[in-house]
């Protein structure tokens, strides 16, 4: 018997510290669960430019564009949402509105793609000064809507 409560009690201590380290499900009709699959934007939308969104948005975008501008930069530009996604297609401007030349190509010309988690928004893509529409692939790359590019 006490072979028995012994092999009971190593396999409790086996399988637990397991199901105590699984991360936590997101249960269904909860705050979580709403953000993640019941998005608020069910057509593709235009931002305002003073929406916070829109805000929030290019500041995940901020630091990297002005890693490789070596300035400050700012956006101008259609910053759509649909779903869980946004995509930002326009120019990086200075703080006197005159367009950022990106080095190699010398142009403003700015694309961004984020996706809404879990843990929140996180910038999925982006390039800054490109010549050309790679960025058409990203619905196939990524998964995001095609019709954010329209």
């Amino acid at each position: 018997m006490n072979a028995i409560i012994f092999r009971f009690t190593v396999a409790c201590c086996l399988v637990l510290p397991l199901n105590a380290a699984e991360p936590p499900t997101i249960k269904p009709g909860s705050e979580e669960w709403r953000m993640v699959y019941e998005p608020a934007f069910e057509k593709p939308t235009e931002l305002d430019a003073d929406s916070e969104l829109r805000k929030s948005l290019f500041k995940l975008l901020r630091p990297r564009a002005e890693k490789i501008a070596k300035q400050a930069v700012k956006f101008q530009g259609n910053l759509r949402v649909y779903r869980n996604w946004a995509f930002f297609s326009g120019s990086s401007i200075d703080a006197n509105g005159k367009p950022v030349e990106y080095p190699e190509l010398g142009n403003s010309d700015t694309v961004a793609l984020w996706l809404r988690t879990i843990d929140g928004w996180k910038l999925v893509d982006f390039a800054a000064g490109h010549s050309d529409a790679f960025f058409l692939v990203w619905p196939e790359q990524y998964g995001m809507p095609a019709e954010l590019l329209k």
